[in-house]
């Protein structure tokens, strides 16, 4: 949306629609970015990330009722939204910028705490983030669909500190963003295994306005 607003805005101040046909990347080349590009070291990091992990084994959640079967379900959701309040808001953001942590880094650390909390113990949490999927400078002035669900594995000891917890979830962010241009249809062709991601039924997104 971002680069849909920067042109719609340039062209309405200039009166014009600019169209540079220089343009190195357009959208029909992402595909074929994808099937040139060597996929050999991010194989190799998702092969050993996940290593053992349950892909297909739902984290054991309190819920109020029992989830219907595929053929049952309507499709329809909700949402539930809350806000902190004005000190815990107060203390979260101070905490991040005396740590010098991102926001985004002390809100996932936070996330899995509390499934850690949810699940009584779950130590293995694997969830699913999107990434961008903009993983060259060019490919960010295009329009298109190029957002990739990856997942997200913390393997939690309870005995760190929440600050050791933080820098172990800051590296795991880091190197997954770092191959996030690995398909998720790749990720999971190599657990023949799993007929289907329910890891992806948790995920994390951090929206900062």
């Amino acid at each position: 949306m971002k680069v849909f607003h920067h042109d719609l805005n340039q062209a309405y101040t200039t009166g014009q629609l600019i169209h540079d046909d220089n343009t190195n990347l357009r959208y029909l080349d992402y595909a074929a970015i994808e099937q040139q590009m060597s996929m050999t070291g991010a194989s190799m990091f998702w092969l050993d990330v996940l290593h053992d992990c349950k892909l297909d084994q739902s984290l054991s959640l309190p819920f109020d009722r029992y989830r219907l079967s595929n053929e049952h379900r309507t499709g329809r959701g909700t949402s539930i939204s809350f806000a902190f309040d004005q000190d815990l808001s107060h203390d979260f953001l101070s905490h991040a910028s005396s740590n010098n942590i991102s926001l985004e880094h002390l809100a996932l650390a936070t996330y899995y705490v509390f499934l850690f909390k949810l699940t009584n113990g779950e130590k293995d949490l694997c969830i699913g983030i999107n990434t961008h999927g903009r993983y060259r400078d060019e490919l960010n002035s295009i329009i298109g669909m190029f957002v990739n669900a990856i997942p997200l594995r913390c393997q939690l000891d309870p005995n760190l500190s929440f600050h050791e917890l933080i820098k172990d979830v800051q590296d795991i962010m880091t190197n997954c963003v770092k191959y996030s241009y690995f398909p998720l249809q790749r990720i999971l062709n190599q657990h023949a295994n799993i007929s289907n991601p329910v890891f992806l039924d948790t995920s994390f997104e951090f929206i900062s306005s």
